[in-house]
């Protein structure tokens, strides 16, 4: 059942939804391998806190906020950083009013740093993933993907 914040259904591509179980995973054998103040402390535990305060607080208080806009061929999706995420690092999603859903749909990871002009970019990145149909160009195209991936039939 998909989490509701501020009325706001939140719902995870399965890119970015592979990506944040892997990185909660990681965080979680930390927290088995780790003294409290070292696991506090770890780059990826702050990644993972601030992935979470932003699906779960920031994005659902306002997710069509000027600071999280978009222009030129991207002005469809909003995206995030700062916001606690490490610098060069960027959450993406889209949002319909209509359905008060939101679908998060990447996390660039430490190969896809932010770096202007190069292919690597995760704006390049994404861009590419859009291009290719990997991620819908609307919602209803993402929301179809979620829809076959968490409604399948066991």
């Amino acid at each position: 059942m998909p989490l509701v914040v501020n009325g706001w259904t939140l719902l995870y591509h399965p890119l970015f939804g592979r990506r944040y179980a892997e990185l909660r995973n990681e965080a979680r054998r930390l927290k088995r391998q780790l003294p409290p103040a070292a696991f506090r402390q770890h780059p990826l535990v702050k990644l993972v806190a601030a992935v979470h305060r932003l699906v779960t607080e920031v994005v659902p208080a306002d997710p069509n906020a000027p600071a999280f806009r978009l222009r030129g061929d991207l002005a469809r999706f909003r995206r995030a950083r700062g916001h606690g995420l490490p610098p060069r690092y960027m959450l993406f999603w889209m949002f319909s009013e209509e359905a008060h859903s939101v679908i998060f749909l990447y996390l660039n990871d430490e190969s896809t740093l932010r770096k202007e002009g190069a292919r690597s970019d995760p704006y390049e990145v994404f861009r590419a993933l859009v291009q290719r149909g990997e991620i819908g160009g609307d919602f209803e195209a993402n929301l179809r993907v979620w829809r076959r991936v968490h409604e399948a039939p066991p």
